[in-house]
């Protein structure tokens, strides 16, 4: 097989990839709830990642998303979007940061939309070159 036609089936299998991956995550219903960096980790190929925790009625749950352009460090607090019946579909949102200053009780088993008093800390979606804020709502 030429280099041309493996790019390319590389290509299209990495876009097929993602799509259902994206169909798998987005048929569960979600739940949000607030979780803390707890490291980082940078992959070969895939990037920095962020590892996680939070909690979903008082079990402890560890997650990795991937970073990409925000800041993350150990100890910050971001909301995380959880599958209510598959606690282990979770991302970490890095737009999304959960100020110390903020007074709001978490509830334990999650919000089940993002509270206002939180979304007006929303940082810019800065992945697909920013394309993402005209293309897809929260």
């Amino acid at each position: 097989m030429s280099d041309k036609k493996k790019l390319v089936l590389g290509f299209l299998l990495g876009i097929l990839g993602t799509f259902l991956w994206n169909l798998y995550y987005d048929s569960y219903e979600k739940l949000y709830t607030v979780g803390e960096v707890t490291g980082t980790s940078i992959g070969l190929k895939s990037g920095t990642s962020v590892q996680f925790d939070f909690y979903f009625k008082g079990q402890k749950i560890e997650g990795s998303s991937w970073k990409g352009s925000y800041s993350a460090k150990i100890g910050q607090q971001f909301i995380v979007e959880f599958g209510k019946d598959k606690q282990s579909i979770s991302t970490i949102l890095l737009y999304y940061p959960f100020p110390d200053s903020l007074n709001i009780d978490i509830p334990i088993e999650g919000w089940v939309k993002i509270p206002d008093e939180i979304k007006k800390y929303r940082l810019k979606r800065t992945e697909d070159f920013g394309l993402r804020e005209y293309f897809h709502t929260d």
